[in-house]
């Protein structure tokens, strides 16, 4: 990804995601057309999960290495 995604488009993915009824594979074009970008699923892909492992990695740990 050459440029930065900013903070505004970033919460609309959340805001998408978070939408009952919305595909992921929906998120990108819904995206482009409002914010004029040219994201792609991959990239809306790797905003997902940078943020989920920037949240939740200390979570995970804690299931996975419970005993």
């Amino acid at each position: 990804m050459t440029e930065e995604i900013s903070e505004e488009v970033k919460n609309e993915i959340f805001r998408l995601v978070s939408t009952p009824g919305v595909e992921i594979e929906d998120i990108p074009d819904r995206v482009n057309k409002v914010y004029k970008t040219e994201l792609n699923y991959e990239e809306v892909m790797k905003i997902l999960s940078d943020e989920y492992l920037k949240h939740n990695l200390d979570y995970g740990r804690r299931l996975c290495c419970k005993f």
